[in-house]
């Protein structure tokens, strides 16, 4: 719903200027909301394995890690398309893009580092929390940025010829 509200109010205005950010940041939600239901399954499936066999369990623990820190870069896309496309049509102000973009930046960081932030924690798994905590002000105060655009009535041809009638 966030996404489709996002690109609704940014779509107009990005086509006039021959622009599509909003589409990058559409398609990097689907993609995070895929891989997020990977996670959920997998946090399924650990809850049926656990007491079972331990090999399964720390097979899983490990796509879990994997597949959880590599969302970021789908987050870090949704948060680049979204927040560009906000700033080059005026939804946003320049305070909310800056954050926006610095959230992309640590996420997509510690996507990039998977291997170690898996592999090794520590302080580069600071990365990826810092741009999650980051995000979450980003989201709101996209979220408010929304609910103050005006919409505008869209216009369905076979709806509107029914009402003509």
């Amino acid at each position: 719903m966030f996404g489709a509200g996002a690109v609704a109010a940014l779509w107009r205005r990005e086509r006039e200027r021959g622009e599509a950010w909003s589409i990058l940041g559409l398609a990097g939600l689907v993609m995070q909301n895929t891989i997020f239901a990977g996670i959920i399954a997998t946090r399924l499936a650990l809850t049926s394995t656990a007491a079972h066999d331990t090999s399964a369990t720390s097979g899983l623990w490990a796509l879990h890690e994997g597949l959880f820190t590599l969302n970021g870069t789908f987050l870090a896309a949704a948060l680049l398309g979204l927040s560009m496309g906000g700033l080059r049509t005026g939804l946003i102000r320049r305070w909310h893009g800056a954050i926006g973009l610095l959230a992309a930046a640590l996420q997509f960081s510690s996507a990039t580092l998977a291997y170690w932030v898996v592999n090794e924690g520590g302080l580069l798994g600071l990365l990826a929390l810092a741009g999650w905590l980051i995000w979450v002000v980003w989201i709101v105060a996209y979220g408010l940025a929304l609910i103050r655009v005006e919409s505008e009535p869209v216009h369905v041809p076979a709806i509107d010829s029914m009402r003509s009638r």
